[in-house]
């Protein structure tokens, strides 16, 4: 009988090293590359941001807007072979961009929910790692939420987004967060960020939260985590224009991207949910105001 090999683990970062504390942030600045659009925060309570925007020039003949979310870095069963293609599947292209939807790094500590146990490093570890890895994409990042992962730091030191949102220098919001991306005839094209809640184990139950989630705000595109459960679902919100006494219908298409996480021998193996691999949210946006979201 033949023994199933280990799955390798020669694409996990090396946990164990790292540059000193002085050298850390002039280390990760040397793996940055300049903005490539104008961006303009506003809404700001401290260190968060809850409304940007985003002028994109209309030299590219499309733009694709990539959502991540879930990646837990720092988990041992964290898909960092995905996480590597996902991040070089952005670069590949200069038109293609990121929202981030939150539980960026996994952060077990002792007082946490799940064990420290099941994590490669410290959350400090961790948070360094993370930003490495990204850094050569964060001029790509337009949005970040934080999600329940980095609200693990609340209790003893402080939200962990924001800690990986001064690394990067990248606009963050510990709750939800609106995008306006101003590109060709989308004047502007409206996205609201928001990590989600609860515990969904079904589509419908996944889709009840996106539903809720959709009827809030003025958006288009609204992006959603959290659940695990990948899912993209259209609308259409009506809206009055009272100089034609015209009723017009919007388009409004609300995603929930999967997670960069194992499930077998993982707390989802023990919940019951079902195992997966990872499906995020792409928008495609052209110049003359179309649109459409895919799974990625």
């Amino acid at each position: 009988m033949s023994i199933p090999r280990k799955q390798s683990v020669s694409l996990r970062p090396d946990f164990a090293t790292s540059p000193t504390t002085k050298e850390a942030l002039q280390y990760l600045d040397s793996l940055m590359q300049p903005d490539v659009c104008q961006m303009t925060t506003g809404m700001r309570y401290g260190d968060n941001v809850k409304y940007v925007r985003v002028d994109i020039p209309t030299t590219f003949a499309e733009i694709q807007l990539m959502q991540i979310t879930d990646v837990q870095f720092g988990h041992v069963a964290c898909r960092y072979d995905r996480v590597i293609e996902y991040r070089d599947l952005i670069l590949a292209e200069p038109n293609r961009f990121m929202l981030w939807g939150g539980d960026m790094i996994d952060a077990a500590t002792k007082i946490s929910v799940g064990d420290p146990w099941e994590n490669l490093a410290g959350p400090a570890r961790q948070i360094f790692k993370f930003c490495e890895v990204w850094a050569p994409a964060r001029h790509r990042i337009l949005g970040y939420v934080g999600g329940n992962h980095e609200r693990r730091g609340q209790t003893t030191y402080g939200d962990l987004g924001s800690a990986i949102a001064a690394f990067l220098k990248i606009p963050y919001s510990m709750g939800r967060q609106a995008v306006d991306i101003q590109y060709g005839k989308h004047r502007p094209f409206k996205i609201s960020l928001w990590h989600g809640a609860g515990g969904a184990r079904t589509k419908g139950t996944a889709a009840q939260i996106l539903d809720r989630f959709m009827q809030q705000g003025d958006s288009q595109l609204y992006l959603m985590g959290h659940v695990h459960q990948p899912l993209v679902m259209p609308i259409w919100k009506q809206y009055r224009t009272p100089g034609s006494l015209q009723i017009r219908l919007q388009k409004v298409i609300g995603a929930i991207g999967s997670s960069f996480m194992e499930t077998w021998h993982t707390y989802g193996e023990a919940a019951g949910y079902a195992a997966g691999d990872v499906l995020m949210a792409c928008t495609e946006l052209t110049p003359d105001g179309h649109w459409q979201v895919s799974l990625r």
